[in-house]
């Protein structure tokens, strides 16, 4: 494949690809979901020690889950844009008008 010709995309397998992000998101939310009381932890005892471990390990769950909503969402943004703008580039590399 001679690369100076210009950029090749084939829309059908950027929306196979974009089709899979869009499952990995929505799997990461369904094992983040589904999963959420399994990551609550409760204190063993009332010492401090067991509350201040629940307490962390609580606030690393919570940290994670944030994480995680963000790292969906970008999937998200980047499944649209490149669904978006595959066909524009095809267009473009054919010589078609945009």
């Amino acid at each position: 494949m001679d690369y100076s010709e210009g950029l090749l995309i084939r829309p059908g397998e950027v929306n196979d690809a974009t089709g899979q992000l869009a499952d990995l998101a929505d799997r990461v939310k369904r094992v983040m979901d589904t999963e959420a009381l399994n990551l609550t932890v409760e204190a063993s005892a009332r010492d401090e020690v067991s509350q201040r471990v629940a307490t962390t390990l609580n606030e690393v769950h919570t940290s994670f889950a944030k994480a995680s909503d963000q790292g969906q969402q970008q999937l998200r943004e980047v499944t649209g844009t490149l669904r978006t703008h595959s066909d524009k580039v095809a267009a473009a590399d054919q010589g078609g008008a945009v």
